[in-house]
């Protein structure tokens, strides 16, 4: 069983901490990364060839005609690696914030925890729960937002996830077939129809010990809000004909 994690990354050039990935890769021989680089306009492309070219068989990239989304260039890399029968029905695939916002080592406690579970689990979700134990490192708008996000979330589409948009998610492959077999309607929520599209699986939250909210994120909350809103409406739409 291997574990592959797409990481999206979009003019990456300055942040991604490519000895954390290699350091990581060469201690845990069943993780392998997949760096899906979204059209970048910087040199994310040169940093991701040469990173890919140390370890050929550990790292792989996925490079988008154009700049996509979050979201599209998530599935479509997924989809090319597919196709190409890099996976197999007992790997498990996920993604990962380039700016390992989650450290790496999180992927590790997720499998753990999962096994407290008796019920085979077919996704598990990082999630950014402050308690005592815990290293959570986020601004208290970005907080207070989530919480109102998640609430209407819940009560709008009945989905009853703490943190649907924590950045840190593992799938089994028959999971990941499934939430990613069709296009997705947002670019940035896309996480709440994945979990309407696996309804009927079964989905565990992990609290992260650790997550640092690292500066040069690409979401712009104030600016971005109405178009989340838009989003979530046309959701609905399309899970309540």
């Amino acid at each position: 069983m291997s574990c592959y994690l797409i990481i999206p990354c979009f003019n990456e050039e300055d942040r991604l901490d490519g000895s954390a990935f290699t350091s990581y890769a060469k201690k845990n021989k069943d993780v392998r990364f997949i760096f899906a680089n979204d059209g970048s306009k910087d040199d994310t492309a040169k940093v991701l060839e040469t990173l890919s070219s140390l370890a050929p068989k550990t790292m792989y990239v996925y490079n988008a005609p154009h700049n996509k989304g979050k979201a599209a260039v998530i599935r479509d890399a997924f989809l090319t690696f597919d196709k190409e029968e890099l996976f197999n029905s007992n790997d498990w695939i996920g993604y990962w914030d380039a700016d390992l916002a989650t450290p790496l080592w999180e992927v590790d406690n997720m499998y753990k925890y999962s096994r407290l579970y008796e019920d085979q689990i077919d996704s598990i979700w990082g999630s950014r729960l402050l308690r005592l134990g815990s290293d959570i490192r986020r601004s208290a708008k970005r907080h207070y937002l989530g919480r109102i996000f998640a609430t209407v979330v819940g009560v709008v589409l009945n989905v009853k996830s703490y943190d649907s948009q924590c950045g840190a998610k593992l799938f089994n492959y028959e999971s990941a077939k499934i939430a990613f077999s069709a296009p997705f309607i947002s670019k940035w929520i896309f996480d709440v129809e994945i979990l309407l599209r696996l309804q009927d699986k079964r989905i565990i939250e992990y609290p992260l010990r650790k997550w640092e909210d690292v500066p040069g994120s690409k979401v712009n909350i104030s600016k971005d809000i109405f178009r989340v809103l838009k989003d979530l409406f046309q959701i609905w739409k399309l899970h309540n004909k």
